[in-house]
């Protein structure tokens, strides 16, 4: 059965900022909150995985200028130095790499609702589910990467399908509520297979959003045509 068979809702998309042109961000910025639900931020040190990327203060100077909740994905080697840097507010979710987290899950969950932010966990594609268990009930946000983390434009990786599922069986058979966000070659090959998986947040890219044309405009507008076309379901 399809997403749109089983009357689920449509998923949020979410643009992700390291792959839009930085010297635009303001206007940009001004023409996606009209048409997106979020942004994704990636913070990258060159640690964790061998590239750069955002920063806490593009976080927090994003913050000021849009009303979208921003997610804040920290692809970095001590997220709890960057946890303090950022001022974000109640409907923004900073995201862990579980792989960082392992022996202070617990402090660092608490930390972020202390701060008054959403929990997030972002599991990349060799790290099993199973590694949220013991604290599952705490994430409000669950990220499942479908290629690995560090660079745009890598091929979609169809073993995190199976992951996806496990991930919706996890969450309803505990009666959880966190949302299931997937990141990663969301575009015209897999928007269908992606939308099918009942997510509930779509992160758009390069080849997705970006990459479509020169003006974001136009580039929202393909966006836009070729889900719709793939999907059947207009944004």
């Amino acid at each position: 059965m399809t997403r749109k068979d089983s009357l689920m809702a449509q998923p949020q998309i979410a643009p992700s900022l390291m792959c839009m042109d930085v010297s635009q961000v303001a206007h940009d910025v001004e023409s996606m909150d009209r048409s997106f639900d979020l942004y994704h931020v990636d913070i990258m040190d060159g640690h964790f995985c061998p590239n750069m990327a955002l920063t806490p203060q593009f976080a927090n100077s994003l913050r000021k200028i849009t009303n979208l909740p921003i997610d804040v994905h920290l692809m970095v080697e001590d997220p709890a130095m960057f946890v303090e840097m950022l001022e974000l507010g109640p409907q923004d979710s900073i995201s862990f790499q579980a792989e960082t987290i392992e022996r202070n899950a617990f402090r660092l969950s608490q930390r972020v609702h202390d701060k008054g932010n959403r929990f997030g966990v972002v599991l990349s594609p060799s790290t099993p589910l199973s590694a949220i268990e013991g604290y599952k009930e705490r994430i409000d946000i669950l990220t499942i990467m479908t290629v690995d983390t560090g660079f745009a434009g890598q091929r979609f990786i169809p073993e995190m399908l199976a992951k996806i599922e496990a991930a919706k069986k996890m969450r309803d058979e505990a009666g959880l509520g966190f949302q299931i966000q997937l990141d990663g070659q969301c575009n015209e090959s897999t928007f269908r297979t992606l939308y099918d998986t009942g997510a509930d947040i779509l992160i758009v890219g390069s080849s997705g959003l970006f990459s479509l044309a020169e003006d974001i405009d136009d580039a929202i507008v393909s966006f836009k045509e070729s889900f719709e076309a793939k999907t059947g379901v207009a944004l």
